[in-house]
């Protein structure tokens, strides 16, 4: 079946280490790996759920998420008309996928991917990117951007410019990505981005994975707490890459 627009479609990290990021990912999720001369594809339950690739001088050590935009080289046009900049144009990869990475009117980074229809992308289950959301300090201009652009269906929770300003975007009524305004947490010297939620694995509940990443060499950035979604716990790799552990079947305040 082929990836809803607006759906993530694929993430990956651009690493100059790549040796140390397969040891990590494998230490953390159990990943195991296709490698090819420039890409390296993590694999789980026989699923493709993420890559890494050397990236280019200037580009720093960081997850990007793609979404499926059904057409990259339309969407170049719609990037540009509502404002935000391409920054890696529409690039064919070996299994016929094209993606672009784009900057919003925020100053975020996003991938947007066109996959095949027979593409693979595992998600929602353990070891796998289970949400992805955006932090920014500017909701009212994301939000717009980011509905005429793929197209979601967008839903407020919390009060507008208060301490909770957060934006649900729906994909064929199914909720799919989030934006978080955090204009008062944000610290100054840091971009607007997007933050990504792996599930941990059932033989692991979030305060023993958060544990597995010290031993891995990485760093808890902010300490396991509860949530109506599950408890998580904001981390970051061996190599700088932040990322959030949640384990969504420890559901708390529903």
């Amino acid at each position: 079946m082929a990836i809803p627009v607006g759906a993530p479609a694929w993430v990956d990290l651009a690493t100059t280490r790549v040796a140390d990021a397969r040891e990590f990912y494998t230490g953390l999720f159990g990943w195991r790996w296709i490698q090819r001369p420039d890409y390296n594809i993590a694999m789980k339950e026989s699923k493709p759920v993420a890559g890494l690739l050397l990236p280019e001088a200037d580009v720093p050590t960081a997850w990007t998420l793609y979404l499926e935009c059904g057409s990259a080289r339309r969407a170049v046009e719609r990037i540009r008309a509502l404002g935000g900049k391409v920054l890696v144009p529409p690039t064919e990869t070996p299994a016929d996928e094209i993606f672009l990475v784009a900057e919003d009117p925020t100053g975020a980074a996003i991938g947007l991917w066109e996959a095949p229809k027979n593409a693979a992308f595992g998600r929602d289950h353990a070891g796998m990117l289970c949400w992805a959301e955006l932090h920014t300090r500017d909701g009212s201009a994301a939000d717009p951007f980011y509905a005429e652009l793929l197209g979601y269906r967008q839903e407020q929770i919390g009060e507008v410019g208060e301490g909770f300003d957060y934006t649900v975007w729906y994909v064929d009524d199914l909720p799919t990505v989030g934006r978080f305004e955090t204009s008062t947490a944000l610290p100054e010297d840091m971009p607007a981005h997007w933050q990504l939620y792996f599930q941990v694995n059932p033989d692991q509940d979030t305060d023993t994975a958060v544990g597995r990443v010290v031993q891995l060499g990485g760093r808890v950035l902010r300490e396991p707490s509860d949530s109506p979604h599950g408890r998580i716990s904001l981390v970051q790799d061996i190599l700088g890459a932040q990322f959030f552990l949640i384990d969504t079947a420890q559901r708390t305040g529903e």
